[in-house]
């Protein structure tokens, strides 16, 4: 790993210092928040910090590293509109010291490491949620990323526990190295996305990070929406608010003002921005992406109009974007005839 005599004292040049009070970020979300999805989310409700797909750094310093480019890429403009934060991942100090060089190069304004994805394929690696297991060499890893961000701001993902919680211990330890940011989901690897996140947890990282009297910023992450932040924000003594899944049953939910859920939205105006992602996601990808992935989203904009079930199951038949945009139009002429 190439690290300049002074890369581990550079200031931190972070943004964290400086967002609003109760400040909301969209979460890092597989197959979800490419540029196509994040330019569609800011446009109707800005979240005040917003994370990329995670990457893998091994594949970012491989003969292949154009497949893991793709999850970087951003929109014209896109870095100057919000803090834009490059979400890594790996268990290499070497690899993820060099991918957090490329990504400062590239322009983000802060990197994460994923340390709470508990998908198999990923944890047998040693990756992610797997190192709660092996806090030495998370340690080794935030270190490795810290001494090439060149001055950006550094910050982890993760969850309680492994198995069970260990959120003093584990967290604790996390405190100890000098974030900018901690994320905490309020579930266990073991858990994956099964039962309530529990908010109980995420206070206790708050209590412990007030205790140490370290700066870190504490974003809880978990079954949050519009209807609970406020709650969350309170009971929890949280900086900021990490959303997930909660986006999709709520497009706008980032919105600040004129605030109106999406089920409540003109039947028009959610196909006309299902048209869009549909198209957006053609025009950017040509391909290189699966069609299939952008199924997830037809749930989002076909609920809360008379037919939308009908029209939903004639989306999930298609295989291209083709496909699905004459059926679309087919739909729109048959409420306009």
């Amino acid at each position: 790993m190439s690290v300049t005599a002074d890369s581990a004292t550079l200031p931190s040049m972070s943004f964290w210092t400086n967002l609003p009070p109760s400040f909301l970020v969209l979460a890092p979300m597989e197959d979800v928040t490419d540029l196509v999805f994040r330019r569609l989310v800011c446009d109707h409700g800005e979240p005040d910090v917003l994370m990329t797909e995670f990457t893998s750094a091994d594949l970012l310093c491989s003969p292949r590293a154009d497949r893991a480019l793709e999850r970087l890429q951003v929109y014209p403009g896109e870095l100057n509109r919000r803090p834009l934060v490059a979400q890594i991942w790996g268990a290499n100090p070497v690899t993820l010291g060099r991918a957090a060089r490329l990504c400062s190069d590239l322009g983000f304004a802060g990197i994460d490491i994923n340390m709470g994805c508990p998908v198999r394929k990923i944890s047998k690696k040693g990756a992610c949620s797997a190192l709660i297991r092996f806090p030495a060499l998370a340690a080794e890893l935030i270190r490795a990323v810290q001494e090439n961000a060149q001055g950006l701001p550094v910050s982890v993902k993760t969850r309680i526990g492994w198995s069970e919680p260990e959120t003093e211990a584990w967290c604790g330890h996390l405190l100890e190295q000098n974030l900018d940011a901690l994320t905490i989901h309020g579930r266990t690897a073991a858990q994956k996305s099964e039962g309530p996140a529990d908010w109980g947890e995420i206070a206790k990282v708050v209590r412990l990070r007030n205790t140490m009297g370290v700066p870190t910023r504490i974003i809880g992450n978990g079954d949050a929406n519009r209807d609970n932040e406020e709650r969350l924000f309170v009971e929890s003594g949280v900086d900021g608010i990490m959303v997930g899944r909660g986006i999709f049953q709520d497009l706008g939910l980032f919105s600040k003002k004129d605030y109106c859920p999406f089920l409540t939205w003109p039947e028009h105006t959610k196909l006309e921005l299902l048209q869009r992602h549909v198209k957006d996601h053609w025009e950017t990808w040509k391909g290189h992406k699966d069609y299939e992935k952008l199924k997830k989203f037809f749930k989002n904009y076909t609920q809360g109009f008379k037919g939308a079930l009908e029209l939903r199951a004639r989306l999930m038949e298609t295989h291209d974007h083709v496909t699905s945009l004459k059926v679309l139009n087919d739909w729109a002429g048959k409420k306009k005839s």
